[in-house]
């Protein structure tokens, strides 16, 4: 069991190397079987390359997000984080870029390490950056 401080810190880490672009650095927060789920509704990925090749088109897209919210729960390992943020479109060459909304829900092990993560985002939860940003679905 890791304290909620520190689970709240791991989550932010992911999100600044994400920002940074750091894949190795993010990868070496999860625990080698890390099961990923993005958005919830979709195949889940199992494993660290798994989520390196998701993860790597994201830092390729220049993901860039800002935490907001988090929320420890009582069972010693799960946090939640409330994110917005900003990435090219998928397959777009033109620089278009897309805003989003989202909630993460990841669950952090014994060793302090991102076991679990369940991305909770919809249709509605992304905008075309010129456009006003999207509402969470609540």
């Amino acid at each position: 069991m890791v304290d909620e401080e520190k689970r709240k810190a791991v989550v932010l880490e992911y999100c600044r190397l994400l920002n940074a672009g750091d894949l190795d650095g993010v990868l070496a927060l999860f625990s080698p079987d890390v099961r990923f789920q993005d958005p919830v509704g979709t195949e889940a990925l199992v494993g660290r390359a798994a989520v390196r090749r998701h993860l790597g088109a994201a830092v390729a897209a220049g993901i860039q997000e800002t935490p907001g919210t988090l929320t420890a729960a009582l069972d010693g390992a799960s946090v939640t984080l409330e994110v917005s943020g900003t990435m090219a479109v998928p397959g777009a060459d033109d620089g278009s870029r897309v805003a989003f909304r989202l909630v993460s829900l990841m669950r952090v092990d014994g060793a302090g390490l991102i076991s679990d993560v369940r991305v909770i985002a919809g249709r509605s939860d992304l905008a075309p950056v010129s456009a006003a940003a999207p509402t969470p679905a609540r």
